[in-house]
């Protein structure tokens, strides 16, 4: 399957937001939601192969890799993750993330991550209807 021009933008713009988020999560102090110890040390120390991922599966989209597909739905995951993660604690009223601009970014991460899932799943399913089309037809005895 091969990623279209749109996904491709989408991945960057869905890591940008989530990017973002992990900073505006430092201030936020997230370490504290997950019970880490070793406070914002340790937190940027785990932050760093998120941002090696990330960075790495662009660069897999750009080269056109076939683990492009694999890194874009990593990120659907993580955008997934943060939603659902954040939503659970604003609801039980946890004081963290009320900012406009934290809500704003959890609510892009929502719209891209969802966006791109929908593209993802539309372009499996083109890939797989092109594939069946090209196939031979099966001769039986």
């Amino acid at each position: 399957m091969r990623l279209t021009p749109t996904l491709e933008r989408l991945y960057l713009a869905n890591a940008v937001v989530l990017l973002v988020h992990q900073m505006d999560a430092a201030y936020w102090q997230e370490w504290q939601l997950f019970h880490l110890p070793g406070g914002l040390p340790l937190y940027l120390a785990l932050n760093l192969p998120i941002v090696l991922v990330v960075l790495v599966g662009y660069g897999a989209i750009a080269a056109r890799r076939p683990s492009a597909v694999a890194y874009s739905w990593g990120l659907v995951a993580a955008g997934v993750f943060a939603v659902v993660f954040h939503a659970a604690h604003l609801l039980a009223g946890d004081a963290a993330f009320r900012t406009p601009a934290s809500l704003a970014l959890l609510a892009d991460t929502a719209l891209l991550s969802g966006a791109q899932a929908v593209l993802l799943l539309r372009a499996r399913r083109r890939a797989m209807a092109a594939s069946a089309t090209s196939s031979p037809p099966h001769v039986s005895a």
